[in-house]
């Protein structure tokens, strides 16, 4: 897929070349780094953790938990009989699986939800490019992601990220 949208990108400016010389007006972004340097970027941060929060909270109470009863094996398990030491070990077990299944949870849905957030953020970073092509009359503005090659004096992504910061 990356070639044919290369293949196209390269198409548009080769056909958008001859009317760039006849005063046509083109920028380049590199949206990772928009989202990259926005604020926007750590306010999704803090959302994420404040979202998540109770749930890592607990986690950390069951990693705690996990740890004392095996430190408690450890420690006591020469004097403890086999049926208390097979309940510890059994409590340990299964502590250790509802960990790695809140874990795994977690893990997956803060993955979701912060795909959700950066979604959102690209559809607002996408409106300011607009903004800012349309407010600076840009006839053409390229992602320097998907091109070989462009003029830093292109490179409009620090005007957008200012814009954007704003929001």
């Amino acid at each position: 897929m990356k070639p044919i949208f290369k293949a196209v990108t390269l198409a548009a400016i080769m056909a958008c070349a001859p009317l760039a010389s006849a005063s046509q007006k083109i920028a380049v972004v590199f949206p990772s780094k928009i989202m990259k340097e926005s604020p926007q970027r750590e306010r999704i941060t803090k959302k994420l953790e404040s979202e998540f929060k109770d749930r890592i909270a607990e986690l950390k109470n069951l990693e705690a938990e996990v740890n004392k009863l095996q430190v408690s094996l450890q420690r006591d398990g020469e004097l403890m009989d086999e049926n208390s030491i097979s309940r510890l070990q059994r409590k340990i077990e299964i502590k250790a699986f509802e960990y790695k299944l809140k874990r795994e949870g977690l893990t997956k849905d803060n993955r979701r939800r912060q795909g959700e957030l950066q979604q959102q953020s690209w559809g607002d970073i996408q409106d300011v490019i607009n903004s800012v092509a349309s407010s600076e009359g840009y006839d053409l503005v390229l992602n320097g992601e998907q091109i070989l090659f462009a003029d830093p004096k292109l490179d409009i992504s620090n005007l957008v990220i200012k814009e954007f910061s704003k929001k």
